[in-house]
């Protein structure tokens, strides 16, 4: 059974990439629900990871009857009619971090593998102050960081920071509960500072939720690394370790310019998955996706989290879906559905797969607005040894004549698909693609000040196609109905993999 929110509902595409779950549903081994979080019609997103979806899985719907999402009053609404389905739940899933309270409850609730829904641990997973506290308590290298409510109390933990703030001596402002970058901002001074208080406490994120405080949280030097996994009753194996490669341009302080596969046999890439198993152990993460964040931390020589997702990672749509398999043969989210779904599986998968080829994403910004003339980029791209394909956004393509905007945020319209034997390869392909990128001459666009008229402009630009932004993923959860062996299981015999609530923090030695 799916749990999503309306606006985002990629439900057939994940059951058509993962073979074990779309043949057992249509042999009637498996059983999908979907339960949508509230109401709303539901749409296929444009952006999910498959394009052609099959029609025929037979997929049963459960609404939380509210236009507004909330975990607690779901779970009492949602929790009844699981029970009454007569089949076992065997996995309860998020997709996207808003779902991840309740798919902890309904896990809870229904007797499947889950995480702790309740006592100190219950937010780890989902409040970035709970977990890096976690971190910190088990003795790992944790965030220096402070919620606040109001200036003043934002004003005295600046204030006790060695130097002032300046452009060499920044902070991050989030939101608790963020997704997708939302609400991380870079600051460099106490005005910016009160500013951002004044204007983001009390307001709602694009997901409905209330924001109520902010995290401040110290700025750390160093590269940027993503830990992708999938865990089974506190196991937990690694599917790959990207480097993101973020940098300072065109207005914005973590501009994606793409990612980069880790050799997991270096060095540097062996510790940095030591620590992000160890994150998971404190944090009571014991089932299900993890997409990670850690800062190598310049001067340290350790790595640092900073972002816990509970769900598998936002490249798992075409393009990363793509790569992962090219490079590990395998990709996230069948890592995820077999530790839930095979046990005999799970435990033959490797804790860390080799790489077979080195890869990367590249994706090409855009730095100004025009008409777009072509993307000779492209044509450089194709005739690289490493590339494999390009990923065009299909609800925001470049095309030729149209109008193409600079967004001044990580946007771009493709992502170009790099895989190669030799590491040098796909390194010097990639970097010539960003010196493109860098000289503008990736994509080439007309300056609107040029031109002679502005009527092409006004129809390119109402034509121009609009993007969706997903709202709350929320959560999958699988119900697996079953052959006639799963369908005596009690549901007492479930509940033995229940997670007990009371877990404390732990030590790390």
């Amino acid at each position: 059974m799916f749990v999503v929110d309306p606006l985002w509902d990629c439900v057939a595409s994940y059951v058509a990439h993962v073979p074990l779950l779309l043949e057992g549903v249509k042999s009637g081994k498996y059983k999908i629900i979907k339960v949508m979080t509230r109401l709303e019609e539901a749409w296929e997103a444009n952006t999910c990871n498959s394009i052609h979806t099959d029609a025929s899985l037979n997929i049963q719907n459960i609404t939380y009857n509210s236009w507004t999402p909330d975990d607690a009053l779901a779970t009492e609404e949602i929790c009844p009619k699981l029970m009454s389905l007569g089949v076992p739940i065997a996995a309860v899933i998020p997709t996207f971090d808003p779902a991840v309270y309740l798919a902890d409850r309904l896990a809870t609730c229904s007797g499947a593998r889950g995480n702790p829904s309740e006592g100190p641990l219950a937010k780890a997973r989902r409040d970035k102050w709970v977990t890096n506290e976690a971190v910190r308590k088990a003795g790992l290298r944790a965030v220096r960081e402070k919620v606040v409510s109001t200036w003043n109390e934002a004003e005295e933990f600046l204030a006790s920071f060695p130097h002032p703030l300046s452009e060499t001596h920044p902070v991050i402002f989030k939101f608790l509960q963020g997704s997708s970058s939302e609400g991380v901002q870079k600051v460099t001074s106490m005005k910016q500072a009160e500013d951002i208080i004044s204007s983001e406490v009390g307001s709602e994120s694009s997901f409905g939720e209330k924001i109520g405080q902010l995290l401040i949280q110290e700025f750390l030097h160093g590269k940027e690394y993503v830990i992708d996994s999938a865990s089974r009753d506190g196991v937990h194996k690694v599917q790959i370790v990207w480097h993101e490669d973020l940098r300072n341009v065109n207005g914005v302080f973590d501009l994606y310019f793409g990612f980069k596969a880790m050799d997991p046999e270096e060095q540097k890439t062996k510790i940095i998955i030591d620590y992000a198993n160890k994150v998971l152990d404190v944090t009571g993460f014991r089932n299900g996706a993890a997409d990670m964040e850690v800062i190598w931390v310049e001067g340290e020589a350790t790595p640092c989290v900073i972002d816990l997702n509970a769900r598998w990672t936002a490249l798992m749509w075409h393009d990363g879906l793509a790569l992962e398999k090219e490079i590990v043969g395998t990709d996230q989210i069948t890592a995820t559905i077999t530790a839930y779904l095979d046990g005999d599986a799970f435990d033959k998968m490797l804790p860390v797969p080799s790489l077979k080829q080195h890869g990367a994403l590249f994706f090409p910004e855009i730095f100004r607005t025009g008409i777009l003339r072509g993307v000779p980029g492209l044509a450089v791209a194709k005739k690289s040894a490493s590339y494999i394909g390009t990923y065009e956004k299909p609800d925001e393509p470049a095309v030729v004549g149209q109008l193409i905007k600079n967004p001044h945020a990580s946007h771009s319209p493709m992502t170009i698909i790099l895989a190669h034997k030799d590491k040098a390869t796909v390194d010097a392909d990639y970097n010539r693609l960003v010196g493109l990128e860098m000289t503008n001459t990736f994509f080439d666009i007309e300056p609107l000040a040029g031109r002679t008229s502005l009527t092409a402009f006004r129809q390119a630009e109402g034509s121009a196609p609009g993007h969706k932004l997903p709202a709350v993923t929320a959560l999958l959860i699988l119900a697996v109905a079953a052959v006639l062996a799963l369908a005596t299981q009690t549901l007492a015999a479930l509940s033995q993999r229940n997670v007990q609530d009371g877990t404390e923090y732990l030590t790390i030695e």
